[in-house]
């Protein structure tokens, strides 16, 4: 009667706990929603990259270069400064922000260019928001979640890199979008279109194209395989076409000459990178910062091909391995900014379970109050703020401890993740409900 009665107790206190934790969070939440009011109502920069791309799409109608130093510099000075005769020092005063992205980005954005920046930053921002909204569905549904999906929308759309990804007018989201929608086509047995959707990934190709070219090895048919990279490599190619039609084929060098310089220099021009790579770049004097760095790149890749390895020879579904492969990326990758971790909402989906029906394990809970908080650990004085890394690294374990279960056919039941039972591409068939 005592074992009843402890277990009757430990059932009464573990609901009691779950409120507890919950209540936490919200007031977690809650002050984090103050500093984001008290940060677009009093701080200076909101919109400080969408002012770069406004830029850059300008220079391009006016036929200049925006991978030209002198040429943008000259192009911001004259929409953000010059107006409102700002000198240095000023804290609305518009320093030089390089544009690193290809040329058909800026060209799609002329349309937002020709506006005001009001109007323009207003629609890129309700973009940013509608891709996110979007992005964190499609991954739910591809992951096979039927419940409690719009409370992980709400979690996605209050966490400090959604928050930074609109304040600073970045592509985050775009990406999320890109990974979810390329997922969702994958659960529909669209490999092809899957291939195709993660193309959209050269928008910042240091996030999503190595989990692009790695992952369809994890399909585990070799004809899936063939037409997920079909969908890639011939996506890829319209988009070359289009560039070359839209700005020139002379754009396409100077973007990859650009890139180029800037893998040469990044260490130079950032203070803070939430990554074992990028934190060694910007901590450890030079030349053994690069090294460093190099090596920890090359760890991550053969970490990458470790997951793909044992991922085939286990089997099952191909989803909480694809989640495994962007943590691992997103831990190794030299550079990252903390706008970018909101990728990480499909690995910590993956470790939290179908529905959120492992959220009581202790590894997905820190994972989900790190990654609501820790982000903005750049605020914090050296070495504190090397905590922004901890995000990562929690997701990272926490999925992989659940493909550690997959591969123990304990995860993968009926019911667990509602896949086809068999299907062509033989991405359902270890596990389907």
């Amino acid at each position: 009667m005592i074992v009843v009665a402890r277990g009757q107790r430990l059932t009464r206190i573990a609901p009691l706990a779950r409120r507890l934790h919950w209540l936490g969070y919200c007031a977690l939440v809650a002050v984090m929603v103050t500093y984001y009011l008290t940060v677009f109502l009093h701080g200076a920069g909101t919109g400080v990259d969408f002012a770069c791309f406004r830029a850059a799409a300008i220079l391009f109608t006016q036929g200049g270069n925006p991978y030209d130093a002198m040429q943008l510099w000259r192009t911001e000075n004259a929409l953000y400064n010059v107006p409102g005769h700002l000198r240095p020092g000023s804290p609305a005063y518009y320093y030089l922000d390089r544009y690193y992205n290809p040329p058909f980005f800026h060209a799609l954005l002329v349309p937002l260019a020709r506006l005001s920046f009001a109007q323009g930053y207003a629609i890129y921002s309700a973009l940013v928001v509608a891709l996110a909204v979007i992005g964190t569905w499609l991954t739910l549904h591809a992951l096979g979640w039927t419940r409690r999906r719009t409370p992980v929308v709400v979690i996605v759309l209050l966490s400090p890199c959604f928050f930074l990804a609109v304040r600073n007018g970045q592509q985050s989201t775009l990406a999320l979008c890109t990974l979810g929608a390329a997922l969702y086509a994958l659960r529909r047995e669209r490999p092809a279109l899957a291939g195709a959707l993660l193309a959209i990934s050269w928008v910042k190709p240091h996030l999503l194209v190595p989990v692009a070219l790695i992952a369809p090895l994890l399909l585990g048919s070799p004809r899936a395989t063939l037409r997920w990279y079909g969908g890639f490599f011939v996506a890829t190619a319209c988009g070359v076409a289009l560039t070359i039609l839209l700005a020139g084929v002379s754009s396409i060098g100077a973007w990859l000459g650009l890139l180029l310089h800037y893998s040469n220099s990044v260490d130079q021009l950032h203070t803070y990178l939430p990554s074992l790579s990028g934190a060694s770049l910007v901590l450890l004097p030079h030349p053994w910062n690069r090294l460093v760095s190099t090596i920890l790149v090359l760890a991550g890749g053969g970490v990458m091909a470790a997951i793909v390895v044992h991922a085939r020879r286990s089997g099952g579904a191909p989803w909480p391995a694809i989640g495994l492969l962007v943590a691992t990326w997103l831990l190794f990758t030299p550079y990252a900014h903390v706008n970018d971790d909101v990728l990480l909402l499909l690995p910590l989906a993956v470790a939290w379970g179908v529905n959120g029906g492992d959220g009581s394990w202790v590894l997905p809970l820190l994972a989900l109050w790190a990654l609501s908080a820790l982000p903005l650990a750049f605020l914090l004085p050296r070495p504190w703020d090397l905590l922004g890394v901890l995000p990562v690294a929690l997701v990272f374990v926490a999925c992989g401890l659940v493909n550690a279960r997959a591969c123990d056919k304990s995860m993968i039941t009926a019911g667990s993740l509602p896949l086809h039972t068999a299907t062509p591409m033989g991405v359902g068939a270890a596990g389907g409900g």
